[in-house]
C-alpha cells in the first residue's frame, strides 16, 4: 500500500515520504489523504473509494493512523455491496506493506475536493441529524459520486465501480476433489468446445438435481421451485462466463441484483423461498462432492448475506439504489413511449441474412417503426426458428443492446426495452448475435422506410420472403448446420411464406414468454 500525504500531515505523523514510481500511484493499493476540519478522507486513487476517519489530530504516529484507517476500511466493506467472504482477501491484498509518499496522482486532488465539498461544503447533503457513522458517510459519498466508466460510454458511481472491481479481481473458488464422478461437471478450460457445452453441463446438473430432490420425497411444487431457481442461477453464472465452481460468492450478487435485473419486486415470502431453494442447491452440490464442507459454508453465508441485504427493513442502501434505478427506468420508458408514438406511422422493410452460411439463408420482413428492439430480436430469431434458450445481443456499430436481465454490471449495454426500430434510417445495418457459444450472427439491413398517412398506423408485422428452413440450436453454429444440410436438403429450400406466417407469429409469442 502506498499512501500520499501532504507535508504537514507527514510531519504530524512523523513519517518520511519516499519517492515512488508514478505508475505506482494508480494501482489498487494506492491512496491519498486529505484533512478537512474534523475529518480525514483517505481515498483510493484508482477507484476513488473514500474512507472517513474522524479527529485526525489524535494520531501522532503512522502506526496509530494505519490502524484507524484499517479499522474504518473494514467497517466500510461490511456495509458495502460485497460478499463478506471476500473482505479478508481484500484486506490482505491492501495492508501487506505500507509506504508513504508526497507524490500525488493526477486525478486525486479533484476527487478529494469533490468529497470535501459534499462532506463539509455549504451545499453538503449529509443528514447530520442521523448521526451517521464513518462507514455510512463514506458509503453515501461513494454512492453519490459518479465517474466516467472506462469500460462503457456512460458514468458509474464510485460504489458500483468498487463492486465491479471486487467481482473481477477477487474470486473464492470451490475446491472439489476431482474424480471420475464429478469430472464431467467441470468445463473449466477456456476452449470453445467447453463454452459450447456449458448448457449441456447445466442440463445434466439439473437432471441429477431433480433425482436428488425426488429421492428425498420433495413435493412436485417444491421440486419445480427449486429447479427453477437453480436453472436461473446457472444462467446468471453463464452470463458472467463463470461456472458454479469459479466463485462461491456469485450467489450474493445474483440475489442483491435480482430485482433490478428482472424489474420485479420480491415479497418477503418470495425472498425467503429463493434463499431456501439456493441453500438446497448448495446441499446438492455438497452431496455431489462439488463443494467441500468449507465451500458449502461460504456459499450459504453468501446466500444469507444476500437475503439480508436485499431486505429493505434491514438496510436502506440497496432499496434506495433500486428505487433510483426504477425512477431512471420509468423516465427512460416515458421518453421512449413518446418516441414510439412518433414512429407508429413508419413502415420498415428489412432483409436479414444468416452470416457465413452458404447457400444464403435470409428473411425479408415488414415492421412498424414503433417495434421495440427486443421485439425486433424475437421476430428475427423466430423467423429463423431459434428456440430462445441462449443469450442474445443487438449491435449497430455504435451501441450494444441487451435485455436488462442479461446485463452484467461490467460495462453494461443499453436496454433493448427503451429503444425502437424507428430510431434507424434506410441503409442502416445492425447485427443480432445469438448463443455466444455457437456464435450465430444475423446481419440486418434496412431496405426502405415509408410513412403512412396521419390516420393510419404502419400495420402488423409480416414475413414477406426468404430462403432456408432456419438454424438448429446447440448444433455447433454455422459449421454444424452446414454438415447437417448435406444430409437434409430441406434445410436449404426456399421458404413457403404462406405456411410460415402463422407459425412465425406463434414462435414470436413463445420467445417473448421465454425471455420474460
Amino acid at each position: 500500500m502506498i499512501i500520499t500525504v501532504e507535508r504537514p500531515v507527514a510531519q504530524h505523523l512523523h513519517v518520511n515520504p519516499q519517492m515512488v514510481n508514478e505508475l505506482s500511484l494508480t494501482i489498487p493499493e494506492a491512496w491519498s489523504v486529505r484533512i478537512c476540519g474534523d475529518f480525514m478522507i483517505v481515498m483510493n486513487n484508482l477507484l476513488a473509494l473514500p474512507v472517513i476517519v474522524r479527529h485526525p489530530q489524535r494520531f501522532n504516529d503512522s502506526r496509530s493512523f494505519v490502524t484507524a484507517f484499517k479499522q474504518e476500511f473494514l467497517q466500510l466493506m461490511e456495509l458495502a455491496p460485497i460478499p463478506h467472504a471476500k473482505i479478508r482477501m481484500i484486506r490482505d491484498a491492501q495492508f501487506q506493506d505500507v509506504r508513504f509518499t508526497s507524490q500525488m496522482a493526477a486525478t486525486a486532488p479533484l476527487h478529494l475536493q469533490t468529497y470535501q465539498n459534499i462532506l463539509a461544503g455549504p451545499t453538503s447533503v449529509i443528514d447530520w441529524d442521523r448521526h451517521p457513522s464513518n462507514a455510512e458517510l463514506a458509503l453515501q459519498l461513494a454512492d453519490q459520486t459518479e465517474l466516467q466508466d472506462p469500460d462503457a460510454d456512460g458514468g458509474v458511481t464510485v460504489i458500483e465501480l468498487f463492486e465491479n472491481y471486487v467481482m473481477e479481481n477477487f474470486a473464492l473458488p470451490a475446491h472439489p476433489t476431482l474424480n471420475e464422478h464429478n469430472r464431467s461437471y467441470r468445463y473449466h478450460s477456456g476452449s470453445l468446445n467447453d463454452v459450447m457445452n456449458a448448457v449441456a453441463v447445466d442440463e445434466r446438473l439439473l437432471g441429477d438435481y431433480r433425482h436428488y430432490l425426488e429421492n428425498r420425497g420433495k413435493s412436485d411444487q417444491i421440486i419445480d421451485r427449486d429447479l427453477d431457481v437453480a436453472d436461473d442461477y446457472f444462467s446468471f453464472c453463464d452470463g458472467y462466463e463463470e461456472t458454479i465452481l469459479d466463485d462461491l460468492t456469485l450467489v450474493y450478487n445474483y440475489l442483491i441484483h435480482y430485482e433490478e435485473a428482472t424489474q420485479t419486486h420480491l415479497s418477503a415470502t418470495q425472498l425467503r423461498d429463493k434463499g431456501i431453494a439456493l441453500r438446497e442447491l448448495g446441499r446438492f452440490l455438497r452431496y455431489q462432492r462439488l463443494f467441500s464442507a468449507e465451500d458449502f459454508d461460504h456459499f450459504v453465508q453468501a446466500i444469507g448475506q444476500g437475503v439480508k441485504d436485499l431486505d429493505p427493513t434491514e438496510r436502506n442502501f440497496y432499496f434506495q439504489r433500486l428505487l433510483r434505478n426504477v425512477q431512471d427506468q420509468m423516465q427512460d420508458q416515458r421518453d421512449a413511449l413518446n418516441g414510439a408514438y412518433r414512429y407508429s406511422r413508419q413502415r420498415y422493410q428489412l432483409t436479414v441474412t444468416l452470416a457465413d452460411y452458404q447457400p444464403t439463408m435470409w428473411r425479408r420482413l415488414t415492421l412498424s417503426g414503433d417495434t421495440r428492439l427486443d421485439t425486433l430480436c424475437y421476430q428475427i430469431l423466430a423467423s429463423f426458428r431459434a428456440t430462445g434458450s441462449h443469450l442474445f445481443a443487438l449491435q449497430d456499430g455504435q451501441h450494444n443492446y441487451q435485455l436488462p436481465i442479461f446485463a452484467s454490471g461490467l460495462g453494461d449495454p443499453e436496454s433493448l426495452l427503451t429503444h425502437w426500430l424507428g430510431e434507424y434510417q434506410a441503409g442502416d445495418e445492425l447485427t443480432l448475435f445469438y448463443d455466444f457459444g455457437d456464435s450465430w450472427r444475423f446481419q440486418i439491413k434496412i431496405d426502405t422506410v415509408t410513412t403512412r398517412s396521419r390516420l393510419r398506423t404502419a400495420g402488423a408485422a409480416k414475413l414477406l420472403a426468404g430462403s432456408g428452413r432456419g438454424i438448429i440450436d446447440d448444433i455447433g453454429g454455422v459449421s454444424g448446420l452446414t454438415d447437417v444440410a448435406k444430409d437434409d436438403p430441406t434445410i436449404d429450400r426456399p421458404l413457403n411464406v404462406n405456411q410460415e406466417q402463422t407459425a412465425w407469429q406463434k414462435r414470436v409469442d413463445r420467445l417473448k414468454k421465454s425471455y420474460r
